[in-house]
């Protein structure tokens, strides 16, 4: 009986450890399943999980061009109407998304907020190397930019800012987050508020700075003091290679110190001053630095009064610049003479410079 007691004790402490290794085994299983579900939680590396969620809490339709590119490299969402309200839901996909590298939202109707908003959330992850917000009413939504464009974080090397309603303040804004700058090769500021003022902030930022490669300025009102401005800091700027003034007013007091400026500066490669009311009398004092200029290549003079007066100057800044390949000079009122003779010393320039082949395309006087 003794025996038999203890036999039944051991079976009794046998089944009671069996119990508490499945219970060990049951909550290992447990927290193995936490694991996996861990594991498998979807990634939303794109940014389409926090667009559409933002979509579902506004009430907004998701568009599907906007799912389409944020997998691409390059988003182009112009004239998409976006608004300010879709713009919300869009920066929190860009907030996440890894992939887009250039993004083209020009006419989006996104207003200042908009912008800024947009802006403050392609910071998040910086990967953007281009970018065109033409087009959008920006105005103090430029407030957003100066932090993308910060020394050792900016990548952006394109920016394309046309239409956006920028006045003085904002390109004195812009030009002071640009000095320390050092990847911007490209920037577009056509067809916008800037005056005397602004003029006076980008020519500060050309004579600090040697990075920006091709300025677009067409479509402003910098007047003869802005250009004033622009000249002075070009005297000591050898990186920008393309400028384009046309249509700014410039007059004939503004080729005064343009041409001084051409007459030293080196690196300026094509420069664009169609209809700013030049006359004979002003094309005269621009000739004077052009046929001095060791650089320009290409000059584009359409839309001015150059007339007899300045067909002399024309011809001499043609002979002087051996260099200059290119001369625009549509509805300018010259000679049938002066165009034949321009056009055929540009065209042996061209040709010369292909090897004696066929000239290069464009650019010879109209």
């Amino acid at each position: 009986d003794a025996a038999a007691a203890e036999a039944a004790a051991w079976a009794a402490a046998d089944a009671k450890g069996g119990d508490d290794e499945d219970d060990a085994n049951s909550v290992s299983d447990i927290g193995g399943d936490d694991d996996l579900s861990d594991q498998e939680e979807p990634q939303d590396s794109y940014g389409k999980l926090a667009y559409l969620t933002k979509c579902d809490e506004m009430g907004l339709v998701p568009v599907s061009q906007v799912l389409k590119y944020l997998e691409q490299e390059d988003m182009q969402l112009t004239h998409y109407g976006v608004g300010p309200r879709g713009v919300l839901a869009l920066a929190e996909g860009l907030r996440v998304n890894g992939t887009i590298t250039t993004l083209r939202m020009a006419d989006n109707h996104l207003g200042p907020e908009g912008c800024q908003l947009l802006l403050e959330a392609l910071k998040d992850r910086n990967n953007v190397s281009e970018l065109d917000l033409s087009d959008n009413g920006m105005g103090k939504g430029i407030a957003g930019l100066p932090p993308l464009l910060a020394p050792k974080f900016s990548i952006i090397t394109t920016l394309h800012l046309r239409g956006n309603k920028l006045g003085d303040r904002e390109a004195k804004l812009l030009c002071e987050a640009l000095v320390p700058n050092t990847t911007v090769t490209y920037l577009d500021l056509s067809v916008n508020l800037f005056t005397e003022k602004g003029g006076a902030a980008i020519g500060g930022l050309l004579e600090t700075t040697a990075i920006i490669k091709e300025l677009n300025l067409a479509w402003n009102n910098l007047r003869a003091k802005g250009c004033a401005h622009i000249a002075s800091g070009l005297k000591a700027n050898g990186a920008l290679e393309v400028l384009n003034l046309g249509w700014n007013g410039l007059g004939n007091e503004g080729m005064i110190p343009l041409g001084e400026c051409l007459a030293i500066n080196g690196g300026l490669v094509e420069l664009m001053i169609s209809s700013n009311g030049i006359s004979g009398k002003g094309f005269k004092a621009l000739a004077d630095g052009i046929k001095v200029n060791q650089s320009l290549a290409s000059v584009e003079l359409d839309h001015n009064n150059i007339g007899e007066e300045g067909g002399a100057a024309v011809r001499d800044a043609v002979d002087g610049n051996k260099g200059l390949v290119a001369l625009g000079l549509n509805n300018c009122n010259v000679t049938d003479e002066l165009r034949t003779y321009v056009d055929a010393v540009l065209f042996q320039r061209r040709k010369q410079q292909a090897g004696g082949g066929a000239p290069v395309e464009g650019g010879a006087a109209a």
